[in-house]
């Protein structure tokens, strides 16, 4: 079976199986009051995150070729807060697609971060994450000489964002993020700016 005929059957079952898991923490550390310090923290909570935006690839444009390197995005994302300060959060992040070289790019990944908060008061906060992508990407192409295939792997991720709770429970946030993804041509990190919307349960 090929890596394309592989893909979105993975992604969906990893997709359900982060937010059951999510859930079903989440769930039992309220009922039971665990967290993941001492007694003296506060309770463990989860949430669950829409989120919409703009990708920005960094492709090597040819000259005579067509060459775009924004696209919509969206992530999911579920997270535990160990404390009202630090979190660690999954995400199923796709950056959508591109035009390049008379062909296409296209790249998403799962991502493990752990996040950091700064509570600023009056509903607002502020917070940074750092953690790594495991990336899928495919480059088609029909100019000679430029590498295309699917390729997997690792990379960095880090991003900044800021957040305003409009309820206890729904969160509206910001966030600017760069993702590193293995393409056939050559390593790109990709950039995501995006809104979206948490449900803390």
């Amino acid at each position: 079976m090929s890596k394309k005929s592989m893909f979105s059957p993975l992604v969906v079952s990893s997709v359900v199986t982060i937010g059951a898991l999510a859930v079903s923490t989440g769930a039992q550390a309220q009922s039971s009051g665990l967290n993941w310090g001492d007694g003296s923290l506060a309770p463990q909570h989860g949430y669950l995150g829409l989120h919409i935006g703009k990708s920005k690839f960094d492709p090597e444009c040819l000259p005579g070729f067509g060459c775009s390197n924004a696209e919509t995005a969206f992530k999911l994302s579920a997270g535990g807060l160990a404390t009202d300060i630090f979190a660690a959060e999954v995400a199923y992040i796709n950056m959508g697609k591109i035009d390049i070289a008379g062909g296409r790019q296209r790249a998403q990944g799962l991502n493990l971060s752990l996040v950091g908060i700064v509570p600023l008061g009056v509903g607002f906060s502020a917070f940074g994450k750092i953690g790594s992508t495991f990336g899928w990407t495919d480059t088609s192409s029909n100019r000679p000489g430029v590498s295309t295939g699917s390729e997997n792997g690792f990379g960095l991720s880090y991003g900044l964002g800021v957040g305003y709770k409009l309820t206890s429970q729904l969160e509206v946030v910001a966030e600017y993020e760069r993702h590193k993804f293995e393409f056939a041509p050559g390593d790109q990190t990709l950039g995501l700016t995006s809104i979206g919307l948490r449900y803390q349960y």
